[in-house]
């Protein structure tokens, strides 16, 4: 087996970047330059997100939706990172190494790194993190590192994560908030408030936070990446309408907007004035059922309600054609880990199938909704109030309802979305699926045993995921590993805890003084992984001041 770090896994994703994708219509000339010139020094950078964040402090808050993930990129730094190829690389890290049997990783911090705080990054901080933070019960981490047993201290920059059994994609669990360290001693100082006061070792620092109104940084003077970062100061203001989000970065009350709404992509692509970033991953638009809540554990009702579904439609209605194929499975198109075998056995578009589901639930004696037989079934779906979405669920119902369903609709805040769901206090909801992580992570995340993992949102698990999650945690070669993905992807097209709508465009559009939204790159200069659900690396974004500016313009 192989023991380096470094190419220890074959892409994990092969994302689509694009600067302004052809559409239908007219488009104009929105692309950013290719070359973004010169970094500049300075400046006040304001950013308009989808929504709010309950907590900043990892494994607490609910870091799952692009909002959150972005402003942690400014907060927080990642010990492993993905490169442009889909390759795990340190980043906060200075080395990871796995012994023969995967089961021990040995992890060099980089030296001299300091926390907001001024606390040194060391060893022991890992440990702490590791301990307090995520391996304890209630912590929305604990499931996605039930693998690692614990964490030991080597000397002052070196830990050994001692996994319980081997798992050859063990540097993924390190890419998100399980791996962004924070200071032990903020979190002490300010105990159960400390997630109102993020510290980590990001290239920007707190000055405030009103929730629900603006969250305000500044530069982090001792970064540890010199010559990092380049602006001042950065706001964060949470708009979740899309139509005022996209308003303010008209009117230039903003600087910088992110979306994952088709229709706003397809807007912005005819706008002059503005810098479009599009990349197309994994993500995708879905509907996802609770498998504990009858009647949707019932899987002829989730049969049912995907048959009954046209894919196309729907994201037809959310704006999404010529920008969004229609996705099948938790990998689009363009991923390594894509199957065609899937995308055909798929259900969809038969609604007289769909029926007839319904019918052998409806006329069973042993129905799990303990009404009775010939009753109609009745199905909630919890979708937010933005105006596409509004759309999008009133299709489901539609649909649903052509063939029999009694839909209710029920809208609520994404923050309320996001807690119901965790909590398991939903049925069915309007929801983002897949992401770019390795398939072993976002599989076993989605379906490992529910009473153990938090982050199994639908509640649904299975025998044979069991048994293959196995094979993706042990096998390094990646034909092997595409083959199960293929046979897990499979099943779920069977059991159907979810339903697809279209791949999410992460979009970032900003003022065209913005440079660098998308290109970042490790120290050594490897470029990374774009801007994964328009998931912007804060560090290398800069303004062109007004000399800048003019000189440019003088030279167009």
């Amino acid at each position: 087996m192989r023991k380096t770090f470094k190419g220890l896994l074959l892409a994990t994703s092969l994302s689509s970047f694009v600067a302004c994708s052809p559409g239908s219509g007219n488009l104009v000339e929105n692309s950013p330059p290719v070359d973004p010139g010169s970094p500049v020094y300075g400046g006040h950078l304001r950013v308009a997100l989808e929504g709010e964040t309950n907590n900043w402090l990892p494994g607490r808050g609910n870091h799952v939706a692009p909002a959150a993930l972005t402003v942690a990129m400014a907060l927080f730094d990642p010990l492993v990172r993905l490169d442009h190829e889909g390759q795990f690389r340190p980043y906060l890290a200075e080395s990871l190494t796995p012994n023969d049997q995967f089961d021990q990783w040995t992890m060099r911090l980089r030296p001299g790194v300091l926390f907001h705080d001024g606390t040194v990054l060391d060893a022991a901080a890992i440990k702490w993190n590791f301990d307090n933070l995520h391996k304890r019960q209630g912590s929305v981490t604990f499931g996605s590192i039930r693998d690692i047993d614990r964490v030991e201290i080597v000397d002052d920059l070196t830990v050994i994560y001692y996994l319980t059994r081997p798992v050859v994609p063990f540097p993924d669990m390190l890419s998100r908030a399980v791996g962004w360290p924070v200071s032990p001693t903020a979190v002490q100082r300010h105990g159960e408030e400390a997630g109102l006061y993020p510290v980590g070792t990001g290239p920007f620092e707190l000055v405030s936070w009103r929730r629900d109104d603006r969250l305000e940084l500044k530069r982090n003077d001792n970064y540890w990446r010199e010559g990092l970062p380049y602006l001042d100061t950065l706001t964060f203001r949470p708009l979740p309408d899309e139509d005022a989000r996209l308003a303010s970065l008209i009117s230039g009350d903003m600087d910088v907007i992110q979306t994952l709404r088709q229709h706003i992509v397809d807007r912005m692509r005819r706008m002059a004035g503005i810098h479009l970033y599009e990349q197309m991953g994994n993500s995708s638009g879905s509907a996802i059922f609770n498998a504990q809540r009858a009647p949707v554990d019932d899987a002829r009702i989730r049969q049912a309600l995907a048959w009954a579904l046209d894919p196309e439609a729907l994201v037809e209605v959310l704006g999404g054609r010529g920008i969004s194929p229609v996705q099948t499975q938790y990998f689009n198109e363009n991923s390594v880990w894509y199957s065609p075998r899937v995308a055909d056995v798929w259900p969809q578009k038969d609604q007289e199938r769909a029926r007839q589901l319904l019918a052998d639930y409806v006329n069973d004696p042993q129905r799990s909704d303990g009404q009775p037989v010939g009753a109609p079934v009745s199905i909630d779906l919890m979708c937010l109030p933005e105006q596409s979405l509004v759309d999008l669920a009133q299709m489901y119902q539609a649909f649903w309802a052509a063939v029999g369903f009694d839909v209710r609709l029920r809208q609520v805040e994404q923050a309320t979305q996001i807690q119901s769901v965790i909590s398991g206090d939903y049925m069915a909801t309007c929801w983002r699926s897949s992401n770019e992580m390795d398939p072993y992570t976002i599989l076993n995340n989605d379906f490992g045993p529910p009473d153990m993992q938090p982050l199994n949102y639908t509640n649904f698990t299975h025998p044979f995921i069991e048994e293959k999650l196995e094979v993706l945690r042990l096998e390094p070669d990646f034909d092997a590993r595409k083959a199960v993905v293929e046979e897990i992807m499979l099943l779920l097209a069977e059991q159907v805890p979810n339903t697809w709508t279209g791949s999410t465009p992460a979009a970032v559009a900003a003022q065209p003084r913005v440079r660098n939204i998308r290109d970042w790159t490790f120290p050594d200069g490897t470029l990374g992984d774009g801007m994964p659900v328009a998931q912007v690396s804060w560090a290398q974004v800069w303004m062109l001041d007004d000399a800048a500016w003019a000189e440019e313009q003088a030279g167009n």
